[in-house]
C-alpha cells in the first residue's frame, strides 16, 4: 500500500541473500557458506581430486626440486697445492644454470596450464554433484591448452603490472581477473573474454570476493607452510611433504574458485545446476 494517498505502490523489497532460489538453482552464498560448501565437496571427491592433483603435482614438483638440489650445488674437486690435499669448490656456469631453470620453468608452465584446467573442470563438476572423472577432466585440459593458457597470461600480466606500479593496483586486478579461468572453463569464454567476464562479474561485489580469496589463501598457506616446515633441509624430503602440500590444497583452492564465481553469477543472473551442466557439456 503506498504511504501517500493516491500515490503508486512501491515495489516490494528484494529477497534477503539466504534466500533459497528455485529448484536447481544456485543462490548468493556468505564467506562461511563458501568455505562449508567447498569442505564438503572436497571431502565427497577428495580421492579423484587429489589424483588430478597428484598425476602433474608429483614428476613436475620432483623434477624441480631435484634440478633446485644438483644445479645450485657446488661441485667439490680434491687437488694438490705445493704437495698438500685441497679442495676446491666449483659453481656450475651461471649460463648453464640460468638454461636448466627457463627450460624447467617453460615445461612446467606449460604442464601448470593444464593441471589449472582439469582441476577446474573437475571442481566444476563436483559443485552440480556430477561424478569427477580424471581421465575426463585432463582431455578437456588438453584440448584446451592454449585457451588456458592464453587466459593465464593475460592474468599474470595485467597484475603483474599491477604490482610493479604500486601494490594497491595489483591486489585491485588480481580480485577483479579470479575468476577468468572459471568462465573460460564453464562458459567457453576465451583469451579477454574470459578476463572481461571475470570483471563484470566481480564488480559491486569486490570486498565480498576479496574476503574469500583472501581467507582461502590464509588456510592453504598455513597447511603448506606447516607441512614444508616438516620437510625440513633435506632435499628429498622436502619434496615429498611439498608435494604432499600441494596435492591436499590444490583441490580445495579450486573448489573455492569456482564457488567463487557461481556465487558471482548467483548475485547477476539466475543460474541453475542443469544450466551449468549444459554449459559444461557444450564446452567439450
Amino acid at each position: 500500500m503506498s504511504d501517500v494517498p493516491g500515490g503508486p505502490t512501491p515495489p516490494p523489497p528484494p529477497p534477503p541473500p539466504g534466500t533459497p532460489p528455485g529448484p536447481g538453482g544456485f543462490r548468493p552464498r556468505t564467506l562461511g557458506e563458501i568455505l562449508s560448501e567447498a569442505f564438503r565437496i572436497y571431502k565427497e571427491n577428495a580421492a579423484k581430486l587429489m589424483v588430478i592433483v597428484a598425476v602433474v603435482v608429483v614428476p613436475l614438483s620432483f623434477i624441480g626440486a631435484l634440478l633446485a638440489h644438483f644445479v645450485g650445488e657446488p661441485t667439490l674437486h680434491r687437488v694438490k697445492i705445493l704437495g698438500q690435499p685441497a679442495t676446491i669448490e666449483y659453481s656450475r656456469s651461471f649460463g648453464v644454470t640460468i638454461l636448466a631453470l627457463l627450460i624447467a620453468a617453460a615445461i612446467g608452465v606449460i604442464i601448470w596450464a593444464i593441471l589449472q584446467a582439469a582441476i577446474l573442470r573437475g571442481a566444476a563438476q563436483a559443485t552440480i554433484g556430477d561424478p569427477v572423472d580424471v581421465e575426463a577432466s585432463y582431455r578437456w585440459g588438453l584440448s584446451r591448452f592454449g585457451s588456458v593458457l592464453l587466459v593465464a597470461v593475460l592474468v599474470g600480466i595485467v597484475v603483474g603490472v599491477g604490482f610493479i606500479l604500486l601494490i594497491i593496483p595489483g591486489i585491485i586486478f588480481l580480485v577483479f581477473l579470479s575468476v577468468s579461468e572459471p568462465a573460460l572453463i564453464v562458459e567457453n569464454r576465451r583469451g579477454t573474454e574470459a578476463l572481461k567476464r571475470s570483471w563484470n562479474l566481480v564488480r559491486g561485489h569486490f570486498w565480498h570476493a576479496l574476503v574469500v580469496i583472501l581467507i582461502a589463501a590464509i588456510l592453504t598457506g598455513i597447511v603448506q607452510g606447516i607441512l614444508t616446515a616438516i620437510g625440513g633441509h633435506n632435499w628429498f624430503v622436502r619434496w615429498i611433504f611439498s608435494a604432499i602440500a600441494q596435492i591436499l590444497t590444490s583441490p580445495f583452492s579450486a573448489l573455492v574458485t569456482v564457488l567463487l564465481y557461481l556465487d558471482l553469477r548467483a548475485r547477476k543472473e539466475a543460474l541453475t545446476a542443469e544450466r551449468l551442466r549444459t554449459e559444461l557439456a557444450s564446452g567439450m
